[in-house]
């Protein structure tokens, strides 16, 4: 059970304060502890001590009580994950029809397991018939974003079904 790598110091960007890696030293095992605690996964509460040490770093010498600022994110981070679980557990798809063919079910489940803006995207290119203009209106977003998430979801959907 080591530390984490701290960030590349050759990169101007990621050069960290000394009393920032002390802390990150010092509270790294600690905070990672919480976290799995709280999420049952220590790859998740790797994930979440990381990035409330790089949500930290920027912030640094505006925070007054640092060790208390990461202790605050991590249980947020962690209460974020958990709440993301839930949902998604609430959001069970409903079963297909038992007359479905097989290839069907097995799209649906596919394009399911795609994340949101790829899967709307999808659907309204190819169920709406919409063009990637409208979709972009649709959904808030760029016509070059509506075309990288198609050929993404698309991507995603033939690797799946070979």
């Amino acid at each position: 059970m080591g530390t984490a790598p701290l960030p590349d110091a050759a990169e101007p960007e990621a050069r960290w304060p000394d009393d920032l890696v002390a802390l990150y030293r010092d509270r790294w095992e600690a905070m990672v502890r919480v976290a799995t605690l709280l999420l049952g996964s220590r790859a998740e509460a790797e994930e979440v001590v990381q990035e409330a040490f790089a949500a930290l770093a920027p912030r640094w010498s505006a925070v007054e009580v640092p060790a208390a600022y990461l202790r605050r994110s991590v249980v947020n981070g962690a209460t974020g994950v958990l709440r993301r679980r839930r949902t998604a557990e609430a959001h069970v798809p409903d079963p297909p029809p038992p007359e479905a063919p097989d290839q069907l079910v097995e799209l649906r489940d596919v394009l399911l397991a795609l994340p949101e803006r790829q899967r709307a995207v999808l659907v309204l290119r190819y169920v709406e018939g919409l063009d990637d203009d409208a979709i972009a209106s649709t959904l808030g977003c760029r016509r070059a974003t509506v075309r990288s998430s198609a050929a993404r979801g698309l991507a995603a959907i033939r690797r799946e079904l070979t």
